[in-house]
């Protein structure tokens, strides 16, 4: 009788998941770093650039609510995470853009 090697378990797919978080982590800043440049030193927009950022975060939300994953808990965080970020965005605003 052969024994049977196992190439993948949990605790490699949970390794894997977290290296491709990490890798994901690094890739957001490094083109928040960018936008930063662009917009500071080169008086650019990068809208585009921010897209990619929503766009990524959009592809993940979408993929965990398909598999349902989300708790009632973070649904009531995220809300709460839009409501906070709006009204920061528009204090900023008043303030930077004053008649």
């Amino acid at each position: 009788m052969s024994a049977k090697i196992i190439e993948k378990d949990e605790r490699t797919t949970f390794i894997e998941n977290q290296s491709y978080r990490y890798g994901y982590i690094v890739l957001n800043f490094g083109i928040l770093i960018n936008i930063m440049y662009r917009s500071f030193r080169l008086n650019e927009a990068p809208w585009d650039l921010f897209g990619l950022i929503f766009l990524g975060g959009l592809v993940t939300t979408v993929h965990q609510y398909r598999y349902k994953i989300f708790t009632k808990k973070w649904i009531k965080d995220i809300i709460l995470l839009i409501v906070i970020s709006a009204i920061a965005a528009a204090v900023i605003t008043f303030l930077v853009h004053k008649p």
